[in-house]
């Protein structure tokens, strides 16, 4: 049976619907990932088999490299990623790396309707893990200070973004994170109130807040295994907190991973929508394609870098 094409526009709640720009990501291939043209040399693709392990690395030496300089390192971390996050530490405790001079941002945090922040013992909360898995993981005389590890709260939503500057002296030393199914980097949301811009310039200059994220974000969040990994959407928050565009795009580098994956790799809702982020446009409908215009690497998985294709050896 011969197939024949089927047209149709993207629905008008999706952020992204520039066809030319989807077709164009939608048909780069594995040989081309690495190489593509990119108007900033110092943003790097790389495709490996298994990226955690070189995050997990990469933040490893990041943290010795403070130690031996004895250096303010001011981090942006994401939440959870209790294996980079155990093996980096369990590297600093077998190297006797002190991390004295960590200064620890966590990039996001849930909160309900009114704004409330979850405290760090609510059981999914995002700072609460971060301090479990990388904190507390930490050999006690390597851990740094306890008030140099930073979460939201009620009572510094607002001034986050402040807190990150003057730790950093004006910025993060880096900034680690994943893309989300939206496009979001942290939950810095496309179409959501809170990041409405109508400029590049303006979304680039905004700040931590609080917002009421995309739909497709808590879809997204209600397939994690902190929420039973049930699709359960009303257990699942709709809002959150959140750094801003500004402290993710003036951070000094980056460091990304691209594998998020379900059934052993065969499927992922990251797959397009990384290859939207690295080769499409830099716009606020992408909010993570903003790390285009940042020094860094962006490690991508060999699952992650397979073709889209129609695949009729697995059904739904």
């Amino acid at each position: 049976m011969t197939s024949k094409k089927f047209i149709f526009q993207p629905a008008e709640w999706i952020p992204f619907r520039d066809q030319d720009a989807l077709e164009r990501c939608r048909k780069i291939t594995r040989a081309e990932m690495e190489s593509y043209p990119h108007p900033n040399p110092e943003y790097k693709v790389r495709v490996v088999q298994d990226p955690n392990s070189i995050v997990a690395a990469e933040l490893f030496m990041h943290l010795k490299a403070s130690d031996d300089e004895d250096k303010r390192l001011v981090v942006i971390f994401p939440n959870s990623w209790r294996d980079i996050y155990y093996a980096a530490t369990e590297a600093c405790n077998r190297m006797n790396v002190d991390c004295r001079n960590l200064h620890a941002f966590c990039m996001d945090e849930w909160a309900d309707e009114n704004g409330n922040v979850a405290p760090i013992s609510y059981g999914p909360s995002l700072g609460g893990s971060f301090i479990r898995e990388f904190y507390m993981h930490l050999r006690e005389d390597l851990r740094p200070p306890f008030d140099q590890i930073h979460v939201f709260t009620n009572d510094n939503v607002d001034c986050y973004s402040d807190l990150i500057e003057e730790a950093g002296d004006g910025a993060a030393d880096l900034v680690v994170s994943a893309t989300g199914w939206i496009g979001h980097t942290a939950f810095i949301d496309p179409n959501t109130k809170a990041y409405g811009a109508d400029t590049l310039e303006e979304f680039l200059q905004m700040r931590s807040c609080f917002i009421e994220t995309h739909p497709i974000t808590n879809i997204q969040n209600s397939l994690g295994l902190s929420f039973g990994g049930a699709g359960d959407l009303a257990n699942t928050p709709s809002y959150a907190v959140t750094v801003g565009p500004r402290d993710v795009v003036r951070g000094r580098d980056h460091l990304e991973r691209h594998n998020l994956t379900l059934m052993g790799g065969r499927t992922s809702w990251e797959r397009m929508i990384s290859r939207l982020q690295l080769y499409g446009p830099v716009t606020p409908a992408v909010p993570a394609s903003i790390y285009q215009l940042c020094k860094g690497t962006c490690y991508v998985s060999e699952d992650m870098a397979r073709p889209i294709t129609m695949d009729e050896m697995f059904f739904y």
